[in-house]
């Protein structure tokens, strides 16, 4: 069944008593597809493959720009949706190619990207493929380092992508902010979806904890079973974390990849994202 070009969503939220609505456009399954297809085998390529992604998706001129980082020699691809406030929602994942899950998450920033640019939004969102590598956080930790402390002050969350479309969306919610995970299943609700929590263990570093470092709000949604979760660890190394999944124990994950979980995911995020344009307050007004 094809969707409509918009979805009008009106929203019972009973703990508040009123109605909320928000709005966005979902793109077709081919086109999410097709853009997660192939990934490039190499870290370059991966940039080159993102920043093309982005183009196509009208994230253009000084929307998109690059931040190299200083040590490793590496990138981080930076598109920037423009709202009404300097009020700013950043999403990012990982596109090391070291690790086999991550195209599935960096790969799907153009097409949110995309899905948000229907109308004016409150918020200013800043999606980030970061440039990590297999055991550091390298793009992550560079990217919430360079923020100044104006801009961490109006960073009202930060969304994190992790390894997507094995099986229906998780979050891993024991690190993160209660009430972008009350959100979540909010819109887990009004959309009819899947959802459900599944959290990662301590040996798995996730690009959300520099800015958790940083006291920003921040949620890490994942689609990684018990079982995948179960086999993440370093061999030999037990006190050092990784970003995702080793080669040796991929099987959980490799054998599990499904397009429809994958685009059903996509929609979802799509849907959370203006949904918290339109829910989040301000940091500095949330206590009030």
């Amino acid at each position: 069944m094809r969707l409509p070009s918009s979805i009008i969503l009106f929203l019972a939220l009973v703990p508040v008593c009123y109605a909320q609505r928000f709005r966005f456009s979902p793109l077709t399954e081919s086109l999410i597809q097709q853009r997660e297809a192939n990934p490039p085998a190499s870290q370059e390529d991966r940039a080159t493959r993102i920043k093309q992604l982005f183009t196509e998706a009208g994230c253009r001129h000084d929307r998109l720009s690059e931040q190299p980082l200083e040590n490793p020699a590496r990138t981080n691809i930076i598109c920037r949706l423009p709202g009404k406030s300097k009020e700013t929602i950043i999403v990012g994942a990982n596109y090391s190619p070291d690790v086999l899950d991550n195209w599935s998450g960096a790969s799907l920033l153009p097409s949110l990207f995309q899905s948000l640019t229907n109308r004016k939004r409150h918020h200013t969102f800043i999606f980030v493929a970061f440039a990590d590598g297999r055991r550091d956080l390298a793009g992550a930790q560079f990217f919430a380092g360079q923020m100044n402390q104006s801009e961490v002050d109006q960073t009202d969350a930060m969304i994190n992508l992790d390894a997507l479309g094995f099986s229906p969306t998780k979050i891993s919610s024991s690190a993160s902010d209660k009430k972008l995970v009350e959100s979540f299943f909010t819109v887990v609700y009004a959309l009819r979806q899947m959802g459900s929590q599944v959290d990662l263990s301590k040996a798995v570093a996730v690009d959300s904890a520099p800015f958790a470092s940083r006291q920003i709000p921040q949620i890490t949604i994942h689609s990684l079973t018990p079982d995948a979760v179960a086999d993440l660890h370093v061999p030999d190394v037990p006190e050092q974390p990784i970003v995702a999944t080793t080669d040796a124990n991929f099987a959980h994950i490799d054998a599990g990849f499904r397009s429809n979980l994958y685009y059903e995911s996509y929609h979802l995020i799509s849907g959370y994202l203006a949904y918290l344009d339109e829910t989040l307050k301000p940091k500095h007004n949330k206590n009030k």
